[in-house]
């Protein structure tokens, strides 16, 4: 039963690092992979108009599912440092307040999404034509809104104890029942987009039974039951103080990200495409980068259990090493084919130059990223997350006035790709000034304080 967990804490650190980030590596993948045969779907055998309407209410979706694995990498911290210190009463106590919170928060967050689903859409400028529709996915999305994010906070709960392949093998049956259940709903029954949402809805339901089942069969010596729920006072404020601010990252670089589209809008259709090839492309090739640095946060916390400073220095040290040099393998693949990464979207000409430029700007942004993301994850897994949501944020919202002023202002579309390239570095200079000018330092003494 103990065969999928890994212990961070003991043995070889760079292998282990990779043996238990592999599932999240996976994972991510089949995300994407997924969320390209539910659109291909929806477009293909419903019709352009459900499309539109499911992709109207994504952003909304988007932000609410953000928030929640913000929220669970708070949980996932705070449970790989009490599972780092063998403190199984202090587990208990977590995930019995990790459940109360859950149940709270999906609650609360699906009696607001219902009220305010419509409002928010009218304000997008959601076309009268797809707004019905896209109210109905988003109703039936935050009707079952309890199944998500219940998975999410058991995610943080079963890789914070070492187990990052359950999790995976939950989001893989998620992803192929939901893509059975949207061609049994849409060409079957022929229910449409509503179909679609109850198809999402039920999958993510039996994900969150799924990782509810396995807490309490997997051996763990900790079980999450109804009757145990409750808040327990220090670690509440313990998961909130790192889930909020994780949470507040997300959704604030969603809603960054929003406003710096005005600025890709000013150049017309053909440039919007390319800029969402090469986002969809970036996302793509970073996924490796993105796997590693997050299985650092867990690695980091397991190991502050224990207070082994000189083991998470050296851990933190691999991991930046490494994504420096995947990060300049990945550049070079990106610069060698920039040409041909676009034509997998679009045969179009002028799409496929626009997006050849991108790639050619955005692929540099690999080369720091690996140090951005172990640092950040670094820092929440000792339990501090305030200054990178500040950094983080800092990042995010310094695009906005970039991309108007290179882009916009100067009238250059490369301006929009230099602007975030720009925000990017800046990023990572933040939160390195921090790391390495006696952050470090301060979030070891303020843990060993509070243990």
């Amino acid at each position: 039963m103990r065969k999928n967990r890994v212990d961070l804490t003991t043995g070889p650190i760079f292998s282990k690092l990779l043996y238990f980030a592999l599932p999240i590596f996976m994972g991510t993948i089949v995300t994407q992979l997924y969320q390209v045969a539910d659109s291909m779907i929806v477009g293909r055998f419903v019709n352009a108009d459900a499309l539109a309407a499911v992709s109207a209410g994504s952003p909304i979706m988007n932000i609410i599912n953000l928030f929640m694995i913000g929220m669970a990498s708070g949980t996932g911290v705070i449970v790989a440092q009490h599972t780092g210190a063998k403190d199984i009463k202090a587990l208990q106590e977590s995930i019995n307040t990790i459940g109360f919170i859950t149940l709270v928060g999906a609650v609360g967050i699906s009696i607001i999404g219902l009220l305010l689903c419509r409002p928010i859409l009218s304000v997008l400028g959601t076309p009268d034509k797809i707004i019905r529709d896209s109210i109905t996915y988003l109703t039936i999305i935050y009707i079952f809104n309890t199944g998500n994010m219940v998975y999410q906070m058991g995610n943080g709960i079963l890789r914070g104890m070492g187990d990052s392949t359950w999790p995976f093998l939950f989001l893989l049956a998620c992803s192929i029942l939901n893509v059975i259940l949207d061609l049994f709903t849409v060409l079957v029954l022929d229910m449409g987009v509503f179909g679609v949402a109850l198809a999402t809805g039920i999958s993510q339901l039996i994900s969150g039974v799924g990782v509810i089942i396995r807490i309490n069969r997997g051996g763990y010596g900790v079980h999450l039951k109804v009757r145990g729920l409750k808040p327990i006072g220090h670690e509440a404020r313990k998961i909130l103080s790192i889930g909020l601010p994780a949470s507040i990252q997300n959704v604030g670089n969603t809603i960054a990200a929003m406003f710096v589209q005005s600025s890709v809008n000013f150049f017309g259709p053909s440039f919007i495409a390319a800029n969402s090839i090469v986002t969809k492309v970036d996302d793509l090739v970073n996924i490796p980068i993105m796997a590693l640095s997050t299985a650092l946060c867990t690695f980091v916390a397991q190991n502050m259990g224990l207070l082994q400073m000189d083991r998470i220095k050296k851990g933190i040290n691999y991991c930046i090493i490494s994504l420096t040099v995947v990060g300049i393998g990945l550049c070079g693949i990106l610069l060698t084919f920039r040409n041909q990464f676009p034509k997998l979207f679009t045969a179009e000409p002028e799409v496929i130059a626009f997006a050849s430029e991108g790639l050619s700007i955005m692929c540099f942004m690999c080369i720091f990223l690996g140090v951005d993301r172990c640092l950040v994850n670094a820092m929440r897994g000792a339990g501090k997350a305030v200054v990178p949501m500040i950094t983080a944020q800092f990042g995010a919202f310094s695009r906005i006035p970039l991309s108007y002023l290179l882009g916009v202002r100067m009238n250059s579309h490369r301006g929009i790709f230099y602007a975030l390239l720009i925000a990017a570095f800046l990023r990572m200079a933040a939160i390195g000034i921090y790391y390495y000018g006696g952050g470090w330092k301060k979030s070891v003494e303020s843990f060993e304080k509070r243990t």
